[in-house]
């Protein structure tokens, strides 16, 4: 292994012009999470430490993390030769860190589990890393050093781990270290992509924090090549789904739209699918099938029309006859609390995790037995409905 440190001065920075002062946009008419600081302006945020972030190089490993060197950002690099010899540290702050490795493969995910004893789901953290251990430790996810303890329960996370936040680095490691821990206890862990994992994938940093522009600079490298095929996060996130079905619960990140189940496409074509067209513009996307499935009015990461009720009683039927499901849970679509919808079919389960850090607070969805509850991060259970 050898260590190098690259030195920059920060105001380096300064000189790049689009990226560092665009404004914060609304989520529709919704909120903006953060993770920390509730934003409604510009972006203040700057350069800072940040990282690893891997990069295969023909046959050299580079893991390279923003830090400091003196008073100075730098590139802190490790070049390796064999990934079994890689042990990354992702530093949360001062005091909080962990340490894991990297994955020996990749594997596609299947689109439908039989149903475990337990399933924790949540969705859109976008960055905030202190919420998302909250709700984990207090559920018995994971302990105070971040080791999972779930046993052979599956935790589900519905979509929207990017942007907004200023600690995405540190919540993808999480999930990425709770996913190889998970499968060795029996468990599992569920990365549902949604519409941010995807617009980051293909480029569009309208919810990207400036932190995160500064630092690819930093790192020499455009934002979107921070997760291109080359990376490690680029190449797991490529393996994963864009809907799930558990049981008989289907777990998607925005909804299932009528036009998308009078299609007839089976969860695994949608998967594949979306999967095909990771990192292209949906305007640039030629099959029909990729059109449906990216649509921001008919794609699964994208639809919000369920929660929204946008479709009658007897469509909501139909929807759940195409997926052979008889409960539906999504993110996407701001809610005060979890909410079910359409005689306990639909399940919304997006909240503002930041206001409710503030109150400190947390919520998530538990179901186990078959019954449906609401989980708080102090442990503590609601029944959901009857």
């Amino acid at each position: 292994m050898i260590t190098i440190f690259k030195s920059f001065i920060i105001t380096f920075l300064i000189s790049y012009s689009y990226a560092y002062s665009h404004s914060i946009e609304d989520k529709g008419s919704e909120h903006y999470h953060n993770s920390g600081i509730f934003l409604t302006g510009t972006d203040s945020s700057n350069a800072s430490p940040d990282g690893p972030y891997v990069f295969y190089k023909g046959d050299s490993i580079y893991v390279r993390s923003v830090a400091f060197n003196g008073s100075d950002l730098a590139i802190e690099e490790d070049i390796y030769s064999d990934k079994t010899n890689v042990i990354l540290t992702c530093n949360v702050d001062d005091r909080n860190l962990f340490h894991f490795k990297l994955m020996e493969t990749y594997v596609i995910q299947p689109s439908e589990y039989p149903f475990p004893e337990k399933i924790l789901a949540v969705s859109d953290i976008e960055g905030n890393f202190t919420a998302f251990r909250l709700i984990l430790e207090g559920s018995g996810v994971i302990d105070k050093d971040y080791n999972w303890t779930f046993g052979k329960g599956h935790l589900v996370l519905v979509g929207d781990f990017f942007d907004r936040g200023l600690n995405v680095t540190e919540t993808l490691w999480l999930i990425y270290k709770l996913e190889m821990e998970a499968e060795k206890a029996g468990g599992k862990v569920h990365f549902i992509l949604g519409n941010h994992e995807i617009m980051n994938l293909y480029g569009d940093t309208r919810y990207v924090r400036n932190k995160y522009i500064e630092n690819a600079a930093i790192l020499d490298v455009a934002y979107i090549d921070l997760f291109n095929e080359d990376t490690e996060t680029g190449r797991w996130l490529r393996t994963k789904n864009v809907a799930e079905k558990i049981g008989d619960i289907l777990f998607v990140h925005g909804g299932i739209s009528i036009d998308l189940a009078k299609s007839g496409l089976t969860l695994d074509q949608i998967n594949q699918t979306a999967r095909e067209n990771i990192g292209i513009k949906t305007s640039l996307i030629d099959s029909e099938t990729g059109k449906v499935i990216n649509s921001s009015k008919t794609g699964p990461f994208w639809y919000r029309g369920l929660v929204r009720g946008e479709v009658s009683d007897e469509e909501m039927e139909q929807i759940l006859n195409y997926a052979n499901a008889k409960k539906i849970v999504v993110g996407h679509t701001l809610v005060e609390e979890i909410t079910p919808f359409y005689k306990n079919s639909l399940v919304a389960i997006d909240l503002d995790h930041n206001e409710d850090l503030v109150q400190n607070k947390l919520y998530a969805l538990w179901i186990e037995n078959g019954e449906y509850f609401v989980i708080d991060n102090f442990g503590e259970k609601k029944k959901l409905f009857d």
